[in-house]
């Protein structure tokens, strides 16, 4: 059992909760003279009965010479005070206590129950729920610092050797009443499959095997179109169309481009028809939107952080927000500068200082903004055209800054002066602005 996966040797925290599988995997790992210590929650959900799991597991661990820890929970109060579903809450405090002592104890596995049922019915929900071929694999052996050694016992066998070896156990009544949707699949579903297919839950662990199999190879594929379909450009990330097209299938394709971003499988259709939908269309999920840019989908974060407003004095050598940060400098203008100036990157600018009231205001550009475009005979331009001209996709323009002078966009930063600020023969000091995208 600890050969095959290469556990042995290992220290390893037992999650035992008094029922028969967890008191028989304990069992066994002591038989097997795994170095463990016993770990139980008591969620103080069954009063007595609770309490009367918990005591028989310390039983258990001290006849046995076994270090135990215990942990009491006051989960309805915890629910009361976050919301959330009682099952989820239960297994995050669980699992979350486990890790924290596998820390504490300096542990290498956690050691958990479930079995080859357990198996089969994760399987048949993730089925159901339209995860994908990742959900057909089940319940893994091993996940992370998560093992379950019985994945491979059936239920039966387990009470079988159970009694056999008199170990106790205690029943938890909650588990025959059909309240969570994982005893409704166990005490109907799958009798009534086995009535319909004998044997069916044997096919579905046989499947399962097949399945795990199956999404090393399509995970392979997934990867190669990859890494040739997605490239990452500072934080976005682009999807050529065309060549998502060109691929099959593309449905599926798509799904595994998006999925680690945080969209569900019912936004896939949504994300599939911006394949032929007009620039600036976008789906978002909570993180990320996908944004259709020309001949690209483009993955975005979504920027949650407000912006902020950054007055400039006189004397400030640098300033910085979350796109850009800038090195200013006042220098005494000449003539012999012109050369450096007219050939300097759209990076850095050359301002007259004369022609600049302080403190400067460097701020994001908003709907109704306008300036004077250097080069274009002092025609006034709204900075959104400007912005749609210069083809700046449209996750990109809330990344657009300004620079502004007593109310006047002196520098649309990264890109384009204003005329009314530019250098002439008779400027005498002259501002130079460097900046340096984050």
């Amino acid at each position: 059992m600890l050969d095959e996966y290469h556990w042995t040797n290992k220290q390893i925290i037992v999650a035992v909760s008094g029922g028969v599988d967890s008191m028989v995997l304990a069992e066994l790992l002591r038989n097997a003279r795994a170095k463990i210590v016993v770990a139980h929650c008591n969620f103080g959900l069954r009063g007595a009965d609770a309490d009367a799991d918990e005591q028989l597991v310390k039983d258990w661990a001290e006849k046995h010479q076994i270090p135990y820890y215990v942990q009491h929970f006051e989960t309805r109060k915890i629910l009361d005070e976050q919301g959330g579903n009682l099952q989820e809450t239960a297994r995050d405090l669980r699992y979350n206590w486990f890790e924290q002592l596998r820390l504490q104890l300096g542990f290498d596995l956690i050691a958990t129950a479930h079995h080859a049922q357990d198996a089969v019915e994760t399987m048949l929900m993730n089925f159901f729920k339209g995860t994908g071929i990742a959900g057909l694999h089940g319940i893994l052996p091993q996940q992370n610092k998560i093992i379950r050694p019985l994945l491979t016992f059936k239920k039966e066998d387990i009470k079988q050797y159970a009694v056999c070896q008199n170990i106790a156990w205690r029943e938890d009544a909650s588990n025959q009443k059909d309240d969570y949707l994982r005893n409704e699949i166990r005490h109907h579903f799958l009798p009534m499959a086995e009535k319909m297919f004998p044997n069916a839950t044997n096919n579905l662990l046989k499947n399962i095997e097949r399945f795990r199999e199956v999404e090393l190879l399509y995970n392979e594929n997934v990867e190669r179109y990859r890494s040739k379909l997605i490239e990452q450009r500072n934080k976005d990330f682009y999807i050529p169309t065309l060549k998502l097209k060109n691929c099959k299938p593309v449905s599926t394709l798509l799904w595994e481009l998006i999925k680690p971003f945080g969209f569900s499988s019912a936004q896939l259709d949504e994300v599939l028809h911006l394949l032929s939908a007009e620039t600036g269309r976008y789906v978002a999920s909570s993180q990320y939107r996908v944004i259709k840019n020309r001949n690209f989908l483009i993955i975005t974060p979504v920027e949650t952080e407000a912006s902020t407003h950054i007055l400039i004095a006189q004397n400030d050598s640098i300033v910085s927000n979350d796109v850009w940060q800038i090195k200013l400098k006042e220098h005494d203008f000449e003539i012999s500068m012109m050369d450096n100036i007219i050939s300097s990157p759209k990076e850095t600018v050359w301002l007259d200082v004369h022609q600049l009231k302080f403190p400067l205001v460097l701020r994001p550009w908003k709907t109704g903004d306008y300036f004077y475009p250097l080069g274009m005979n002092k025609k006034k331009k709204k900075v959104s055209k400007f912005l749609i001209e210069q083809k700046i996709p449209l996750h990109e323009k809330a990344n657009i800054w300004v620079l502004e002078s007593d109310k006047k966009i002196a520098w649309v930063v990264g890109m384009r002066t204003d005329e009314r600020f530019k250098i002439k023969p008779s400027t005498l000091r002259c501002l130079s602005l460097s900046g340096n995208k984050k």
